[in-house]
């Protein structure tokens, strides 16, 4: 990545000293308590009452007459549903699943259910009850919680979207189209690209697994993987003569579309159940059952398309931007480096109370959620004027914008108009060799 070694920070730049005050910080904020256990239990209540809010209004929408007030109750329905699923991703399962409450269920056993802890929670038939979306759980777990968390930035970053988006930033094609390109992914693209994509790390991550061993030698495992790779991957293979990668690509995509059925069937549902009323004799709608059925329907796909917004817009753009940084060596998990580089390649949102920080899906304390993964939602609001008055003291960047800014800039990335900053690492050797000498 860089042609040369360069470094961010002088040698006078202390890391003993910055890594001391994060890690006092940390301390601060102190273990989770009960309260962090009703703070989730509230968010998983408003969540529920949401989802089915959403459906029951879809179901009464299907049965009005057309008109002004069906297609406002239809839209709020689907809104209601986009945003329930945004939370139970991005702050119930995200949370959960890093293992944020997993310490609280061994101090406090009783104050969640005991399924709310990482490698239980979404896991095998607790999928459909707990966070059913188009990711695979334990792919997801991979890709996210591992190879993103500890390579952040760096060319092994799955989520890297300067290197995700190349095949665009250097395609001849107007900025115009480019740009309309973007707005496209941003209805689709849990089920596009991240729902593949994270089901190639899980594959990759069993070492002696038949796909990772047979993984086709002309294709970079850093690349992405998205779903119209489907036809083009073993078609390609075909018709050059590679029988066997054609092979891998088809059971590679028809294992993933079986991680996708699930939810295939989920946004589906909602169209039988006028079709079952009709059946049983209990459809009291104004429309017949087969056109509510396809009201249903429309409805169900927008409310997805909404959620693939709504999290494309807090998600994608955390680690993005011509203003942040991108490394070409790795470093040591939870050293001044790696805290260095939680706050120089990540961006926050405005943040401080429950309306804002669950519209964003609490995805507005990236760089403390970095630096700690393994939090509750409350102690990263604890944690983050305490993070942000650390970077301010040491003179080390500290990014807090509105989402729609960071995804405008995360757009100008994608399409070439913008570079992130480059580096070997964020802390010369001399500043750690100044104790020595």
């Amino acid at each position: 990545m860089c042609k040369s070694e360069k470094y961010i920070l002088d040698s006078s730049f202390d890391p003993d000293k910055f890594l001391a005050d994060i890690t006092a910080a940390k301390a601060a904020v102190g273990e989770a308590t009960e309260e962090d256990a009703t703070h989730m239990q509230r968010i998983v209540f408003i969540s529920q009452v949401l989802l089915y809010g959403g459906h029951a209004l879809l179901l009464v929408s299907a049965a009005m007459s057309w008109g002004a007030l069906t297609v406002a109750t239809c839209f709020v329905g689907a809104c209601m549903i986009s945003f329930a699923r945004c939370m139970k991703w991005a702050i119930i399962g995200h949370h959960v699943c890093h293992g944020g409450f997993d310490k609280l269920q061994k101090s406090h056993p009783n104050v969640l259910p005991s399924h709310y802890k990482r490698g239980v929670f979404a896991i095998g038939a607790r999928r459909f009850f707990d966070w059913l979306d188009w990711m695979l759980p334990q792919a997801w777990d991979v890709e996210h919680n591992k190879a993103h968390h500890y390579y952040l930035s760096e060319e092994k970053d799955p989520d890297l979207v300067e290197s995700n988006f190349e095949s665009v930033r250097v395609a001849a094609l107007p900025k115009a189209l480019k740009y309309m390109n973007m707005i496209v992914w941003l209805f689709i693209w849990k089920l596009a690209y991240y729902s593949p994509n994270t089901f190639k790390e899980l594959v990759l991550s069993k070492k002696e697994g038949w796909m990772a061993r047979n993984w086709p030698k002309g294709c970079k495992p850093t690349d992405p993987v998205i779903v119209l790779h489907a036809l083009r991957m073993p078609v390609e293979a075909l018709l050059t003569g590679r029988v066997q990668d054609s092979i891998f690509w088809l059971v590679f995509f028809a294992q993933w579309f079986g991680v996708i059925l699930p939810m295939m069937a989920s946004v589906a549902l909602p169209a039988a159940w006028p079709l079952v009323l009709a059946y049983v004799g209990h459809w009291p709608g104004a429309t017949s059952p087969r056109e509510a059925a396809v009201r249903l329907l429309a409805a169900s796909v927008v409310a997805d398309m909404l959620s693939n917004a709504h999290s494309f817009i807090i998600i994608t753009c955390n680690h993005s931007g011509g203003d942040l940084y991108r490394y070409s060596t790795s470093c040591k998990a939870f050293s001044a480096e790696f805290f260095l580089r939680c706050a120089y390649s990540s961006a926050n949102f405005e943040c401080g109370n429950d309306l804002v920080d669950i519209t964003y899906g609490w995805l507005n304390y990236q760089v403390e959620h970095h630096m700690y993964p393994d939090l509750t939602p409350l102690q990263y609001r604890k944690l983050q004027p305490l993070v942000k008055s650390i970077c301010e003291k040491h003179g080390v960047l500290y990014v807090q914008q509105n989402a729609l800014i960071r995804t405008w800039r995360m757009f100008e990335v994608a399409v070439g108009d913008a570079s992130m900053k480059r580096c070997t690492a964020l802390v010369p050797p001399q500043a750690y060799n100044k104790k020595e000498e």
